[in-house]
């Protein structure tokens, strides 16, 4: 019964709440006002769970204000950078995504939140070439061996020096495993105040893979680099994942 209910909150969703847009061929949902856009219709998050992850977790140790510098890897469609617009509207946010189409999508999004708001198609990885599959689940697209799409990559020493950046008081990362590899290739600790980071241990644990087992690699790296570390223990397993780091 409650799978039928279910059923029936996402189809009403899809009737009254995603619009599609022809001039960009894309799906979209308001969120706080703004446009968000999608793929599928599928992919609608209410403002509610988006309000939730926010508060919860990713801003729930520091919240970004004035003209704080945000680098977000892993930025998906933008919800949550449009949640912060909405409360901060003068941060500088960089977001990354590698999955050409949520990239599309992503940047249709942050052309309305304004010249602040930037996202860039690469990967941030130390592998000269990476390669996606294209899938339906984008938390499933990388480290796949038939992978066909090619994904321009940027190592973090070029991420940075691309786009200019000299100091970022919250780098998000929520990357699917691929967190491990970004940790150990920052050489330089001193530029980032401050790290939240979806670990992906729970996707190990239930059989994905020890790829995505990063949780202790993560904390011990920052730790050794100065960062006082604070966790959540919510009684979820994605959530508890993620990991607070804060220069001492």
């Amino acid at each position: 019964m409650k799978n039928i209910i279910r059923s029936i909150k996402k189809r009403y969703n899809w009737l009254t709440k995603i619009r599609f847009d022809k001039k960009s061929g894309f799906y979209y949902y308001l969120q706080y006002g703004k446009r968000v856009y999608v793929r599928h219709p599928r992919h609608f998050l209410p403002e509610s769970d988006i309000r939730y992850l926010c508060e919860t977790i990713l801003f729930h140790y520091y919240t970004p204000s004035g003209n704080d510098q945000i680098v977000d890897l892993g930025v998906g469609y933008g919800d949550e950078a449009v949640y912060l617009e909405k409360i901060s509207p003068n941060v500088n946010y960089l977001g990354t995504e590698a999955q050409p189409i949520i990239y599309e999508c992503v940047s249709n999004t942050f052309h309305e939140l304004g010249e602040n708001f930037n996202v860039s198609p690469f990967a941030i990885t130390s592998s000269p070439q990476l390669k996606f599959i294209s899938q339906f689940s984008y938390a499933g697209v990388g480290k796949l061996p038939e992978g066909y799409i090619e994904i321009p990559t940027l190592t973090w020493k070029e991420f940075i020096k691309r786009y200019n950046i000299t100091k970022i008081d919250l780098l998000k990362m929520n990357i699917e495993g691929a967190e491990k590899d970004v940790i150990a290739s920052i050489d330089d600790f001193d530029i980032v105040k401050r790290f939240i980071i979806s670990c992906h241990d729970f996707r190990a644990n239930n059989g994905d893979g020890e790829f995505f087992r990063t949780k202790d690699f993560v904390t011990s790296k920052l730790t050794e680099a100065g960062y006082k570390i604070k966790t959540f223990n919510l009684g979820i397993t994605w959530a508890d994942d993620w990991i607070f780091a804060e220069k001492l």
